[in-house]
């Protein structure tokens, strides 16, 4: 029951808040620069872009909601988008990494074993605390991996500190939290197909910025 007749339907309120979510996400690089809504997203798209152009792959890891997030995002970005991509959710594999390594490196063996330099790597973590998933990031920036992290709750959780770009959702709310991430990795999947990302400018910033990345891997 409403306490006042100004309050708007549960409803009308919830998608409402989604909304103003969706326009005010944080992002930022890995020098925990701010970066805008258009040009975060922009340069996320470069790098999937450019790096798969190189012969490397998307690999996607997240817990629980976020994992059905990264299974959805790993389908879509080879079957709609032609990028090669992965998840690693097989139920036999994390059964096995959990039991034989320990729950929290269910994802940085596999990234270990499969990913190579110059991949991409999404992290997502509602919480941004979960061990596997910082774990995961950690084990794929080694390598010489792009991580883009995707987090929320605490704004300064540990994973949004990991990233050569972050994306933070301002939100104590799975929901919310777990319903943004997925729009973040669509409209840099549907801007891409439709040829609207990335933007030229942002796109020869990151190739340039890319470079320099790739040196220091290698020294």
């Amino acid at each position: 029951m409403q306490n006042f007749a100004s309050e708007l339907p549960f409803a009308t309120d919830y998608f409402r808040q989604l909304a103003n979510l969706s326009e005010n996400f944080e992002a930022s690089d890995k020098e925990l620069y701010p970066l805008t809504f258009s040009e975060a997203v922009s340069r996320a798209a470069a790098l999937v872009s450019q790096q798969s152009k190189q012969q490397r792959k998307v690999i996607f890891i997240g817990n629980g909601g976020s994992a059905a997030v990264a299974s959805h995002q790993a389908i879509d970005y080879w079957r709609n988008g032609g990028f090669p991509s992965m998840a690693f959710n097989d139920g036999a594999l994390l059964t096995c990494i959990s039991n034989d390594f320990g729950y929290e490196q269910v994802f940085s063996k596999p990234i270990a074993t499969f990913a190579q330099s110059g991949d991409i790597v999404f992290a997502i973590s509602s919480s941004g605390k979960s061990a596997n998933i910082l774990a995961g990031a950690t084990q794929a920036a080694k390598m010489g991996c792009y991580v883009i992290t995707l987090s929320a709750f605490a704004p300064d959780n540990p994973l949004r500190q990991l990233g050569d770009l972050n994306f933070y959702v301002p939100t104590m709310a799975y929901g919310f939290a777990e319903i943004t991430h997925l729009c973040i990795c669509h409209c840099i999947l549907d801007g891409l197909m439709k040829g609207s990302l990335p933007e030229t400018d942002v796109e020869r910033s990151v190739i340039n910025d890319s470079k320099l990345f790739s040196e220091s891997k290698q020294t």
